[in-house]
C-alpha cells in the first residue's frame, strides 16, 4: 500500500527511506550470521529496539525500483521548473489569484513528494495573496493539515487561532467550526490534556463525517473520544458528553467495542470495560497520533476502575480484585500500593500482605484521627491568640509609659537606637545615660 501511494504520488523521499538499499541492516546481519548461533540468539532478541530497525521490506517480496525512481526524479525536475516559471509569470503581471493559485500548487507539489516543511512555506507564503476571507480560511485549515502532518502543534494553535477570529468565516461554512475543533483536540492530546481533548472531541457536529479525513476522520473521532473520555471524565460527565450526546453517541457505532466498554464502565462492571479496551489495544498502537499515548491512557483507565471497584466497600479480598481485573496478585497489589501511596484511593486504606487483603479505616480509627486533627487546629490557635495578646499588651504598654523604636538611620546592630521618654515628650538615650 504505501508503494503504491509512494508511486502515485511521486513521493520520491519517502520511497527511498522505505525501499532503499538496506546497507546498515545488511551489514548487521551479515556480521551476525558470521559470529554464530550466540549472535543469532541476540539478534533475535534485540530484534524490536529502537536501535535495531525493523526487517527490510524486500523480505516480504519488496524490491528498490531503481529506474523508477530515475524516471520520477527527472519528471519531478521539470514539473517544478513548470511551477516555478508560472510563479514567476504571475509575479510579473502583479495579479494576486494568479500568485495565490501558483503557491497553492508548488505547496501541493512539494506535499506530494513528502517535503512537507517547503510546502508550508509555500502554503504561507499563498495566505498572503488571498483576497476573500473564505480564501484565507481555506488556507488556515490546508496550513493546519500540513503542521499535523509535521507535528508542529505550535502553528497548528496559530493557524486555528488565526481561522476562529477571520470573519464570517465560521458563518458561512457550518462544519467550518467542527474542523478547527478537531484539530484543536489534536493540540490538547499533543499536550496531554486528556480532558480538554475528549470534550472538544464530544462537540464535534455529527455532520462532520470525512470531510477532514486528511486530519482526523469520523472513526478517529469516535476512537479518540472514547478513550480519552475513559481516562479523563468522571462518570456523570461520561454520559453526559460522550454516551448521551447527540453529536457524539452516532459515531459510538463505528467502533463497537469502544461502545460497549462505555456502557460497562457506566455500569460499574469493570472487567469487562477492561477486557474489550484490551482487544483494541493492538490496532490502536498503530495509530499515528493515539501510539505514543496509548499506555499513558490505558494505565489511567484502569487506575480508575480500581479505584471505583474499591468504593463501595470497607475491605476487599485482593485476589478477588485480581481477578476481576485479569493481573495477578502481586501485580494487583503494587497497583494498589502505588494508588495509596499518591492518595487516590478513599477511605485512607491499608493493605495486610499476609491475607492479600485491602480495608479502610474502622469507624473508631477515623474518629480518632479526626479528633486528633481537632486538637491540632484548636492548639495552633490558642497559641497564636496568646501570641497575639501577649504583642497587643506589650505595644499598648509601650505606649502608656512612651516607649518607641525608631530604625537606626546610622546604621549598627538590630536595636541599638531605642529611646525611652518619660511621658511628657522629653527622651533620653538608654545607653547613653
Amino acid at each position: 500500500m504505501i508503494e503504491k501511494h509512494c508511486k502515485e504520488y511521486g513521493n520520491v523521499k519517502r520511497y527511498k527511506e522505505v525501499f532503499g538499499p538496506a546497507t546498515s541492516s545488511s551489514s548487521s546481519s551479515e556480521t551476525n550470521g558470521a559470529n554464530g548461533g550466540a549472535a543469532g540468539e541476540e539478534k533475535e532478541d534485540h530484534h524490536d529496539h529502537p536501535d535495531h530497525p525493523p526487517p527490510h521490506p524486500s523480505k516480504y517480496g519488496f524490491h528498490y525500483d531503481a529506474p523508477y525512481l530515475t524516471q520520477t526524479e527527472s519528471s519531478s525536475s521539470m514539473q517544478l521548473e513548470a511551477l516555478e516559471a508560472r510563479l514567476k509569470t504571475a509575479q510579473a503581471h502583479l495579479t494576486k489569484e494568479s500568485i495565490r493559485s501558483a503557491y497553492l500548487s508548488l505547496a501541493d507539489f512539494h506535499k506530494n513528494r513528502g517535503e512537507l516543511r517547503e510546502a508550508l512555506h509555500k502554503m504561507k507564503k499563498s495566505q498572503d495573496y488571498c483576497t476573500k476571507n473564505s480564501q484565507s480560511g481555506q488556507v488556515c485549515l490546508m496550513i493546519i493539515e500540513l503542521a499535523v502532518d509535521s507535528r508542529y502543534y505550535n502553528e497548528v494553535r496559530s493557524y486555528i487561532s488565526k481561522a476562529e477570529h477571520t470573519s464570517d468565516l465560521l458563518s458561512t461554512d457550518p462544519l467550518f467550526a467542527s474542523k478547527l475543533r478537531a484539530a484543536s483536540a489534536l493540540v490538547s492530546l499533543s499536550e496531554n490534556q486528556y480532558a480538554d481533548a475528549a470534550l472538544k472531541l464530544s462537540s464535534i457536529s455529527s455532520d462532520l463525517t470525512n470531510q477532514f479525513s486528511t486530519v482526523m476522520s469520523a472513526e478517529d473521532i469516535a476512537l479518540y473520544g472514547s478513550i480519552l473520555g475513559l481516562a479523563s471524565l468522571d462518570r456523570d460527565n461520561l454520559q453526559s458528553a460522550i454516551l448521551d450526546s447527540n453529536n457524539f453517541k452516532g459515531r459510538l457505532e463505528l467502533v463497537p467495542p469502544l461502545r460497549d466498554a462505555l456502557r460497562h464502565y457506566v455500569r460499574a462492571e469493570y472487567g469487562p470495560c477492561l477486557k474489550l479496551l484490551s482487544s483494541v489495544l493492538p490496532d490502536v498502537r498503530l495509530d499515528i497520533h493515539l501510539a505514543k499515548h496509548i499506555d499513558a491512557l490505558y494505565g489511567l483507565i484502569r487506575d480508575r476502575c480500581i479505584v471505583q471497584y474499591f468504593v463501595p466497600y470497607s475491605t476487599a479480598c485482593m485476589n478477588t480484585m485480581a481477578n476481576v481485573f485479569h493481573m495477578s496478585v502481586e501485580d494487583m497489589e503494587d497497583v494498589l500500593a502505588r494508588l495509596i501511596g499518591e492518595g487516590r484511593m478513599p477511605g485512607r486504606p491499608r493493605i495486610d500482605s499476609l491475607k492479600k487483603t485491602v480495608k479502610t479505616e474502622s469507624v473508631v480509627c477515623t474518629e480518632r484521627r479526626r479528633r486528633r486533627e481537632v486538637e491540632r487546629k484548636v492548639k495552633m490557635m490558642g497559641d497564636r491568640f496568646v501570641k497575639e495578646t501577649e504583642g497587643m499588651i506589650l505595644r499598648m504598654s509601650c505606649l502608656e509609659h512612651g516607649l518607641i523604636v525608631q530604625n537606626d538611620k546610622q546604621g549598627g546592630w538590630r536595636g541599638q537606637n531605642r529611646y525611652a521618654g518619660d511621658g511628657r515628650g522629653q527622651q533620653r538615650s538608654r545607653s547613653g545615660g
